[in-house]
């Protein structure tokens, strides 16, 4: 039984990462193309659509690692079914149970790698991908640094802690210069907001520097009339998925502490928190459809079911992202939800075999 549990394991892996190979060279060409549609903007030439792209692919394929852990699943399974191997084992007494075994353990060995991938390897690169592209297509007047973001307008440049949303701004630094380079004021400001056309000014200090003299004045409200074009500060806008766990926790309670909505990265970090599960849920749904479909069931139509599956999931487990974030409905229950969905569906074919 070792000897067949290895080689079930080893048949699902490889059409696993068939499968994987498959995807890669469509997700790049499908992402080339899609950037292309950008190139030309500032300094965002060829070279840079095809690096952001490359880098882009960690995230992708763990984001879809699920849906392509079913698919490869049921093409493994598939492969043994077709060439009869299924039936000689059933007759020789391997019980279903046995095969699942076999089943989990690829699901297992191949989850290890995908963890490493989507949570060392896939938020930086995400993030530098998406910073590199903002600041080529900016032409350097916005730079994301390890520190925040900087921003160059006119004779002033700004210094941003956090940017939350396209509209609100949390600790602002601006430095103010006249024609000369000569610094004329600093200014701090715990947070601002763009409203109608013009930055509204929350708790700040400006400091005014003159020849000899150097005045500090507080202020609770105020206003600011920088040309700063709200898509500009995309660059320094922290996405959920440019994160790590434990940067995603970190984050979230920052949110909560300042009074900021924080369901979107909630939601983030459970469902990673839950992929695991997920993809053992999916690629044991491969079980019951070969074992329950004829055996002249061919391997396409096999195939198509398992990218029929994966994409409802896919498309459920967005839906109720947003529904969490728009009717603040709780992230744990929305992230797990489509996973219990498709366990229980995963039950019901299971207890027919």
């Amino acid at each position: 039984m070792t000897i067949l549990h290895r080689y079930i394991a080893k048949t699902v892996i490889l059409a696993s990462l068939i499968v994987i190979l498959a995807v890669l060279g469509v997700v790049f060409l499908v992402g080339l193309l899609s950037e292309m549609r950008d190139m030309g903007v500032g300094d965002y030439g060829f070279s840079q659509v095809v690096i952001h792209v490359l880098m882009k692919i960690p995230h992708d394929l763990y984001l879809f690692f699920p849906m392509l852990l079913l698919i490869g699943g049921v093409l493994g399974l598939g492969m043994l079914s077709t060439h009869h191997e299924l039936i000689v084992m059933r007759s020789s007494g391997v019980s279903i149970k046995k095969v699942i075994s076999a089943v989990i353990t690829a699901a297992v060995i191949l989850i290890i790698f995908a963890t490493i991938m989507g949570e060392c390897i896939a938020p930086r690169a995400l993030f530098l991908a998406d910073k590199r592209k903002e600041t080529a297509e900016s032409n350097g007047q916005a730079v994301a640094t390890a520190t925040g973001l900087w921003v160059h307008v006119g004779n002033n440049f700004l210094h941003v802690d956090h940017v939350i949303g396209h509209n609100h701004l949390e600790g602002v630094k601006r430095y103010e210069f006249d024609g000369q380079h000569h610094l004329l004021a600093a200014y701090f400001v715990k947070s601002m907001d763009y409203q109608h056309g013009t930055w509204q000014l929350h708790e700040g200090v400006k400091t005014t520097l003159g020849n000899d003299l150097v005045h500090s004045q507080g202020f609770a409200d105020g206003r600011w009339n920088l040309a700063v074009n709200p898509s500009l500060l995309d660059i320094g806008l922290v996405e959920p998925e440019e994160l790590s766990l434990p940067d995603l926790t970190k984050y979230s309670h920052y949110l909560l502490q300042n009074g900021l909505q924080a369901n979107r990265f909630q939601f983030e970090f459970w469902k990673r928190v839950f992929q695991p599960l997920t993809t053992i849920v999916m690629i044991l749904l491969a079980v019951p459809f070969v074992f329950g479909a004829p055996r002249s069931t061919t391997m396409g139509r096999r195939i198509l079911f398992g990218v029929m599956m994966g994409f409802v999931f896919y498309i459920l487990n967005a839906f109720l992202g947003q529904f969490s974030i728009v009717f603040q409905i709780s992230p744990v229950l929305a992230a797990l939800l489509p996973t219990l969905l498709f366990a229980g569906l995963g039950y019901f074919f299971m207890a027919r075999l």
